[in-house]
């Protein structure tokens, strides 16, 4: 079942998110104290150190707030790896999403977040399929669960569903094959129930195409990269960041290096998906401004994961692929691309930038569905920005533009 939030817990966080600027204060503040901020206008002596002195206390009181928050986070994450019941991993994984939210509203990062959703949420992933094993019993042969999409990539958000496959190490026998069959539906039913949505394009094990000894993986594969149709060129996309996440750390391994061996193989894939990349649309218009839904119920907004995050996750990802880098996540594609020399210096810390601004953005759309109660469907009104935030919003889609210009002279030389 989705993720779900209760609209009162958040209403006056989200009041005082949009008034104020914590993280920014935060940035003045260790500026001041480290007497890096040469602008600051002081007119005695006096005044900087009482202002250093309420500086000093501000930093105090917040790092006393996150080193509460954190201890928090950890010991429940212990609770999840002692826990023996589903019912008490649903109470941990709405818990931590609320202290997620909570964090987010107080002006935590971007990266900071992903960290620590992605770090609670593997385990419980964890311990479902454990206790899905103890259930079952013990496995004929060893197998990997894997994430993908943005799970895949660690960049998960408030808000989750269910993209993993199942890799087992030995097929050819139908009880091992009915086993897994088996474990698949009871492992995807109990994430369903801790929160974990199903995915409405069936990109779970219990689907046949997303589950499989390693020998039918690698037919399967071969049979894909062969014919890029629609559906096959959107499971290659879906594979490339597919990430291990428990069971044999070897079949994990084994598969992750022959998918990106199948990738390296089958160079036209990488420029089919070049092309899909480059043409996917931007949410500006001629005039750079943003081009936002005209008429229906979202009206003067746009889909800032459709028309934003995800061209640049896209064309970002399709880069890392023609160089060979093996990481998942965007930013870290991003640095690689840097410390490769494929992308200068102010390119990659400009793609980073934006990766920052349009995950905020989305992050800030779904924060806006919990408030209001309404179902999240990735739909921003710019107009919720302050001037800052809206004006970087709109820089970060004109780098997605460039890069998105960038791949186009890089695949196809300018010719398509």
């Amino acid at each position: 079942m989705p993720t779900t939030y209760q609209a009162k817990d958040f209403i006056s966080l989200y009041r005082d998110f949009k008034a104020a600027d914590d993280g920014r204060r935060d940035q003045l503040l260790i500026e001041a104290v480290a007497g890096k901020r040469e602008q600051l206008y002081f007119p005695t002596l006096k005044e900087r150190l009482l202002v250093m002195d309420d500086a000093r206390q501000v930093l105090a009181d917040r790092q006393k707030y996150l080193e509460q928050r954190w201890h928090e986070i950890v010991v429940q994450v212990r609770r999840i790896n002692a826990s023996r019941s589903l019912e008490e991993l649903v109470a941990l994984h709405r818990s931590l999403n609320n202290i997620a939210v909570e964090l987010f509203l107080r002006h935590i990062g971007v990266m900071e977040l992903h960290q620590v959703i992605t770090y609670y949420r593997d385990r419980i992933t964890e311990k479902v399929i454990d206790l899905v094993v103890e259930r079952l019993g013990p496995p004929p042969c060893p197998f990997a669960w894997f994430n993908m999409g943005s799970d895949g990539r660690r960049e998960q958000s408030f808000f989750t569903d269910q993209d993993n496959a199942l890799v087992y190490e030995t097929g050819g026998s139908t009880d091992i094959d009915a086993y897994f069959k088996n474990f698949a539906r009871q492992a995807v039913d109990d994430l369903d129930t801790a929160g974990f949505a199903l995915c409405t394009g069936n990109i779970m094990p219990v689907n046949d195409h997303w589950r499989g000894s390693y020998s039918e993986w690698r037919e399967m594969m071969e049979k894909v990269f062969a014919n890029q149709d629609q559906e096959n060129l959107l499971r290659i996309i879906i594979l490339m960041d597919v990430a291990y996440c428990c069971g044999s750390q070897a079949v994990g391994d084994r598969f992750h290096a022959k998918v990106h061996t199948m990738i390296h193989n089958h160079f036209n894939a990488l420029m089919t998906m070049a092309r899909s990349a480059v043409m996917s649309s931007v949410a500006l218009n001629f005039f750079k401004r943003f081009r936002l839904e005209r008429s229906g119920t979202h009206a003067g907004k746009f889909n800032v994961k459709l028309f934003g995050w995800a061209p640049l996750i896209m064309t970002t990802r399709v880069f890392a692929l023609k160089y060979g880098i093996t990481a998942t996540n965007t930013i870290s594609r991003l640095k690689a691309l840097e410390a490769g020399h494929y992308f200068d210096r102010e390119l990659a810390e400009r793609l980073q930038k934006a990766y920052l601004v349009l995950t905020r953005a989305k992050m800030i759309s779904q924060v806006e569905a919990i408030v209001a109660g309404t179902t999240y469907d990735y739909y921003l009104d710019p107009s919720v920005l302050s001037e800052d935030e809206h004006e970087s919003l709109r820089e970060a889609l004109i780098s997605v533009e460039a890069l998105q210009k960038l791949a186009y002279n890089s695949f196809f030389g300018g010719m398509m």
